[in-house]
């Protein structure tokens, strides 16, 4: 019976994370088929690919380093109508499901994020994860939402319709503006998700703040002269 929906988890040496995430899936409240597709990195180094294996119906080894191209294998695997993006390192509520698949219904709406809190508290991270989640509802109100890599949907047709993610900095927002051309994309305050702040934690959110925006910069203005003056032009992957 082919799935309503596919959950896809990109992966590279994330032992450290990956039971937490597969586990929330797993455990989703729902009465719909669905599988789980993990796109792991042939390079992983540590147990990932064997916890993988333990929890998804399907196990995808990817060549190609980068976050785009291991969603993307992992879709090509899939068969459910609606693709769910989760990243290893991020937790969903036993309801996710449900409620991104009755939204993905209704006409009109070409992908979805849920809202987010850190693993993590304290003043810097709690004052980025609130700003973050009203703009975020801000630009959903308005049909022109950002997909956040780490928890999305979009509809399966559409997704390949649209040449899925590319292989750039700053992938997820730069399929949110492919998606905008097709339909609205929003913003759900609920259910609301867990995710690592270990980018934030690495690098301090300061240098984290400047890093993403100069690679938005760069994205979205690649002919600028400006370009030369900033400090980071390339995505670091960290999976």
């Amino acid at each position: 019976m082919r799935p309503s929906v596919s959950v896809i988890v990109p992966m590279l040496d994330e032992e450290k994370y990956l039971k937490r995430c597969m586990h929330s899936i797993t455990r989703q409240q729902t009465s719909m088929d669905f599988d789980v597709i993990a796109a792991v990195a042939q390079k992983s180094t540590d147990m990932t690919e064997k916890i993988a294996r333990r929890y998804a119906d399907r196990v995808v080894m990817t060549e190609r380093l980068g976050i785009g191209p291991a969603r993307n294998s992992g879709a090509r695997a899939a068969r459910g109508d609606l693709f769910v993006f989760v990243d290893a390192d991020t937790e969903i509520p036993a309801n996710y499901l449900d409620a991104v698949h009755a939204v993905m219904k209704e006409r009109g709406i070409s992908g979805l994020s849920c809202a987010f809190h850190f693993d993590k508290g304290g003043r810097m991270l709690n004052a980025v994860q609130e700003l973050s989640n009203k703009y975020l509802l801000l630009k959903g109100s308005y049909g022109r939402g950002e997909i956040l890599g780490f928890n999305n949907a979009v509809r399966s047709d559409v997704f390949f319709k649209v040449g899925g993610f590319p292989d750039a900095p700053l992938e997820d927002g730069m399929l949110a503006r492919k998606l905008h051309r097709v339909g609205r994309v929003v913003y759900l305050p609920e259910p609301v998700v867990v995710t690592s702040a270990r980018r934030l934690e690495s690098s301090g959110t300061f240098r984290a703040a400047l890093y993403y925006s100069n690679l938005a910069i760069a994205a979205n203005f690649p002919r600028s002269p400006f370009n030369t003056l900033l400090r980071y032009k390339r995505y670091v992957p960290i999976r």
